[in-house]
């Protein structure tokens, strides 16, 4: 379910969000909430907080929320689990705070660890850390430095992504000192084998997981599961059919009751695509 709304605009990704507390303008975007992604296996949510107790799920259900650090207090994490969540994601990019301060992160490294230390005592035994690879100034060491301080804090799932600068956001017309393509792959490959000293194991191109905790919704992707996304921007695949909601906000709120009209369909998969 995508709830587009968020505290501050990204500088390197390009979505579906405003911020809160502003009036919404066309192509005006912001992190914030992501999607609500459904299958009978998992449900995903970025940001979003449902009673899910009443709903009839197994407990063999993986339900996951994002989270910010800094944003996400004690009370807070404490209705999530209390309301059936049981996985959490925490959005923490780096505990370098100078690289937060360039990501344009509005959190610093003490934040995420009082959000980490407090979801811990809300109950959260599935926790996902998310950190970043190739920010503009980062150095080799500095990267293993970063994987090394976040695997010791011993989250049952690392996601590590490598900095990926889309067109139309503030990184994209700036001069950045980014790491060579030599030096991005160095730390792509040192990444597995560091957190494999910490008992995480690679199972998708940028997930680490300790034994049992791979994360059904990434899982899912790989092997081609139906999944629907719901809200503004969000997409979906069922069968060979691709198709994502407009993120046009005007055009959404006009006609969000009326699927076909706010639907943005893709072209079918070929046999080679699958």
């Amino acid at each position: 379910i995508g709830i587009p709304f968020g505290m501050q605009t990204l500088k390197m990704a390009s979505l579906a969000l405003w911020p809160f507390g502003k009036e919404v303008r066309s192509g005006e975007r912001s992190n914030g909430c992501l999607y609500v992604l459904m299958n009978i296996l998992w449900i995903f949510l970025g940001g979003i907080w449902i009673c899910l107790s009443h709903l009839g799920f197994g407990l063999l259900l993986c339900i996951t929320i994002e989270v910010n650090p800094g944003t996400a207090d004690r009370n807070k994490l404490q209705a999530y689990r209390t309301y059936g969540i049981n996985r959490l994601s925490i959005g923490l990019q780096s505990p370098d705070d100078r690289e937060l301060k360039i990501l344009g992160r509005i959190h610093n490294y003490e934040q995420f660890l009082e959000t980490y230390r407090s979801a811990r005592e809300a109950g959260f035994d599935n926790i996902n850390i998310d950190l970043m690879s190739a920010i503009p100034d980062q150095t080799y060491e500095g990267w293993i430095h970063n994987l090394r301080t976040v695997a010791g804090l011993d989250p049952e799932h690392i996601s590590a992504y490598s900095l990926i600068i889309e067109e139309g956001t503030p990184f994209a017309s700036r001069t950045l000192n980014l790491p060579d393509e030599d030096a991005e792959y160095n730390m792509y490959e040192a990444t597995a084998q560091i957190l494999r000293e910490y008992g995480f194991e690679q199972y998708e191109i940028s997930n680490y997981a300790k034994k049992g905790r791979e994360c059904r919704h990434n899982v899912g992707y790989w092997i081609r599961q139906d999944y629907l996304g719901f809200g503004l921007g969000a997409s979906s695949l069922y069968g060979k059919e691709r198709f994502a909601n407009t993120q046009d906000m005007k055009k959404y709120l006009e006609n969000s009751r009326t699927p076909e009209k706010i639907r943005e369909k893709e072209p079918p998969l070929t046999r080679e695509d699958e």
